[in-house]
């Protein structure tokens, strides 16, 4: 929480809401009336967005009398306040029960603490199975690509020997399919296990001090799948009712959910597709070809079907029948996190939505199909499909949208061997379905921004005089140590519709950030945000303060780099934990911190929180539906930072949460003996009005291809 102290600079709009500052004892009344408070109309979402290309599509859409995520927001006004604090309990057929001062605890006897941290926990372990079914899929193209069982190549084998040699593995005489196989089924086992045991890739991938911290605290977990079960066994009717238990708990999934759910996960997506490689895109709506093209989203989170499709794009056979059925060219356009693994591999697919803005991509009617599989695939997607052309597929049965066509891989995975026979049939109805568009119904806002991308682990190592096998970024340490860079910072997470103006706060975060020598790392829907802002260009380094501009022209770098999608979360916290290990330090000791402004999915829950158990301070605008109980706020605020070394931190206004990050910086930095510099906080009229060339309308920034 922030503490009590006077800002260099509030945010007018934040303080436009009168909401009451949060402080512990605080009455359930205004408790519900900050949340209440903290919420924006549409016409303040149009005028304050970054995103002007959803600006513009917002209007339109009102225009056309289409609704969108932003219309049922306010249709909801006002929401459950006993919801949106955490204060309700609906485990049970006692209930719902909602607890207030008069009725202080619910049918069963819990009391707003425990009921809290139970729908946290909950909530949490949503999360974490979410990133488990993508785990899953990947680990089974791995162990696929590895038995030859499915046409999927290995991309990276040099990726699966480090891989195995971190893990332990005796490498020697065996082929690359041998040791996929093998760290495949190790990652299977980690994900699935019900019988403890040690659990050796966590003790092989974390950090020592980190895992040996956990292991003092009882937090290593048995597996995802275990952990999931526990945390609904815990929470179900008359188990679990100890506060402190439910909160190591609660830790215990977060471990899991990092390290075999995410890390792993990112390892293994490496090894079947590929390493990031360094390219230049236009990204948002204005990226989208109007004439000439059959036009592809791909939006969700599993690769799988994904990936073959667009092996198979550009390939004669496709080409031919996009020329028989009347158009020059199809193209794929990459959304949510499947767009941000697209991104990074040099595939020449452009990002044009995350998961909030998605529907605003599909109301461009330019679209002949959108491609989705699971996870952050907006039902409300298919009210605005059937207003156009737009055929919606399914591929993932976990993930069906009622009305779409599906095209799936089987429940039981017996059709893996197909997943490009399954491709093709989706490129059928794409070409097919072209000559079912109505241009007169197409509004493509002429919005983009120019990136360059392609920022794995071993590319910041390779421009900053790392070494992989050592652990060790020295180049980055150096510069920490200088003060050339005041410190690392990355952002992850959602772009919410409650709470904040879509994709505004992260955006003024990161440039007061990036102003003050910080360099910033991004990735998932909140990294796509900044993308969209024009930060991760090299030509950003005019909003730069002195040092980082120094470091991004000398390396011809953005001050931004993206990392990939949300389970590359892994390249951020391996860039900060390489870093570290350079300087000498823990990363509790270094200048780091994560920022989530606007979390919204399950997910986000275990992604702050990962950042947190690695020692690392985390910062956010939106209030997750907590803040009922004072007891957790000082568990999650607090009390965490003495156990781990890192806490959750939340403040509403995005200067004054810029300013808490820079004043911790500095204090790290003091802490080690490093140079201190004071730092400068932006106006909204440097920050907010300054639009950087890299964003620009009604001309091409660069080729995509």
């Amino acid at each position: 929480m922030a503490d009590e102290k006077v800002y260099r600079y509030d945010d007018e709009l934040t303080g436009s809401r009168n909401a009451p500052p949060y402080q512990p004892g605080m009455s359930m009344k205004d408790r519900i009336k900050l949340v209440h408070r903290l919420n924006y109309s549409k016409e303040e979402v149009v005028r304050h967005t970054a995103n002007k290309a959803v600006a513009e599509m917002v209007e339109h859409m009102q225009k056309e009398g289409i609704s969108n995520t932003f219309d049922r927001f306010l249709q909801q006004h006002p929401q459950c306040g006993y919801g949106l604090t955490g204060a309700c309990c609906a485990f049970c057929s006692y209930g719902p029960c909602r607890v207030t001062e008069k009725a202080p605890l619910s049918v069963c006897g819990k009391d707003v603490d425990l009921i809290v941290a139970g729908n946290a926990l909950r909530r949490l372990a949503s999360g974490m199975a979410a990133h488990g079914a993508h785990a899953r899929e990947v680990f089974i193209a791995l162990k696929a690509a590895a038995e030859g069982t499915a046409p999927i190549p290995i991309r990276c084998p040099e990726k699966a020997w480090a891989v195995a040699k971190v893990l332990g593995f005796d490498i020697e005489g065996k082929t690359v399919e041998q040791v996929c196989l093998e760290i495949a089924d190790r990652f299977i086992d980690d994900l699935q296990r019900s019988l403890p045991k040690r659990h050796d890739t966590i003790f092989s991938l974390a950090q020592k001090d980190r895992s040996s911290l956990w292991e003092k605290l009882g937090v290593i977990p048995v597996s995802p799948y275990h952990e999931c079960f526990e945390v609904n066994n815990l929470t179900s009717h008359g188990t679990d009712s100890d506060f402190e238990s439910h909160m190591q708990a609660f830790m215990r999934t977060v471990v899991a959910y990092a390290m075999t759910t995410v890390v792993s996960t990112s390892l293994a997506t490496d090894i079947v597709y590929g390493l990031p490689r360094r390219s230049k895109l236009n990204v948002n709506l204005g990226s989208i070809r109007k004439e000439g093209c059959i036009n592809i989203g791909i939006n969700g989170h599993a690769p799988m079907v994904a990936f073959a499709v667009c092996d198979i794009v550009g390939t004669p056979k496709v080409m031919e029948k996009v020329k028989a059925a009347g158009a020059e060219d199809i193209k794929l356009y990459g959304m949510c996190c499947t767009g941000g693994e697209f991104i990074e591999r040099d595939l020449g697919i452009p990002l044009v939505a995350m998961a909030s803005s998605a529907e605003m991509a599909v109301a461009t009617g330019a679209f002949e199909a959108i491609v989705v599989d699971q996870q952050d695939v907006l039902p409300g997607m298919m009210h605005v499909a059937r207003q156009f052309h737009t055929k919606v597929i399914t591929t993932s049965p976990s993930g069906r949208k009622e009305g779409a066509i599906v095209l799936e891989l089987d429940y039981y995975l017996k059709n893996l061997d197909k997943i490009y026979e399954l491709a093709e049939q989706i490129l059928d109805i794409a070409i097919d379905n072209y000559r079912n568009r109505d241009s007169g119904k197409m509004h493509v806002p002429d919005i983009k921004a120019k990136v360059e991308l392609g920022f794995s682990v071993e590319e910041v190592a390779r421009l900053f005089d790392g070494s992989m096998p050592e652990k060790k970024i020295h180049g980055l340490a150096r510069l920490m140590q200088e003060g050339k860079l005041r410190g690392i910072v990355n952002f992850g997470s959602c772009g919410n519709i409650r709470g904040a103006v879509f994709e505004r706060n992260q955006v003024i975060i990161a440039k007061q950030l990036i102003k003050n020598d910080v360099l910033v790392t991004a990735h998932g829907c909140s990294g796509m945000g900044l993308l969209f802002a024009g930060l991760a260009h090299p030509e950003a380094s005019v909003l730069c303060g002195p040092g980082l501009r120094d470091v991004a022209e000398a390396k011809d770098i953005p001050p931004v780099l993206h990392v990939g999608a949300c389970t590359d979360s892994t390249r951020a916290s391996q860039i900060m934990a390489y870093t570290a290990n350079a300087a000498g330090h823990v990363n509790q000791a270094m200048p780091f911190a994560m920022v989530a402004a606007d979390p919204a999915a399950e997910k986000t829950m275990g992604a702050r929180f990962a950042f947190v158990m690695n020692g690392i301070e985390t910062y956010s605008c939106v209030q997750d539906n907590t803040l009922a109980s004072d007891r957790y706020i000082d568990y999650v605020s607090n009390r965490m930072r003495d156990m781990v070394g890192a806490a959750l931190n939340w403040n509403p206004d995005p200067y004054r949460t810029a300013e808490d990050i820079l004043r911790m910086l500095d204090t790290k930095r003091a802490a080690l003996g490093w140079p201190v510099r004071d730092f400068t906080i932006g106006t909204k009229e440097e920050i907010e009005d300054r639009i950087p060339d890299t964003v620009e309308t009604g001309r091409s920034l660069c080729a995509n291809r």
